[in-house]
């Protein structure tokens, strides 16, 4: 299968079944990947900036890799999709465990079939 280079792939997934993209894979410098366990697609998001706030909402928003790299190996699972905005080119992810949101800002949108 081709890897598709539009948002309108994850941005169909995450209307039609937000709850089924699960993160899968941080690869810094520029690069995650979340799948989709109800199509079995594969969504990779080129990364422009990728921030967090530090502290409560109205903070100032600060780079934020590192401490996504912390949010991987510390607990992969609470991550999740939140928001995809394609006109504006961002994602955000939702760490449950400790209540944190990334926004990353993509610079290109890749999906792909996950055994391709």
């Amino acid at each position: 299968m081709p890897t598709f280079k539009s948002g309108a792939f994850v941005q169909q997934c995450f209307a039609s079944h937000p709850q089924s993209l699960n993160f899968q894979a941080l690869t810094l410098p520029d690069r995650v990947v979340v799948m989709c366990t109800n199509c079995d697609m594969r969504h990779r998001f080129l990364v422009r900036t990728l921030t967090t706030r530090a502290g409560e909402e109205g903070s100032a928003e600060r780079e934020a890799k590192g401490d996504l790299a912390q949010c991987v190996v510390a607990h992969p699972a609470d991550l999740r999709v939140s928001t995809v905005d394609v006109v504006h080119d961002s994602v955000k992810l939702r760490c449950g465990a400790c209540s944190r949101t990334y926004t990353i800002t993509v610079s290109a949108f890749e999906t792909y079939r996950k055994d391709a």
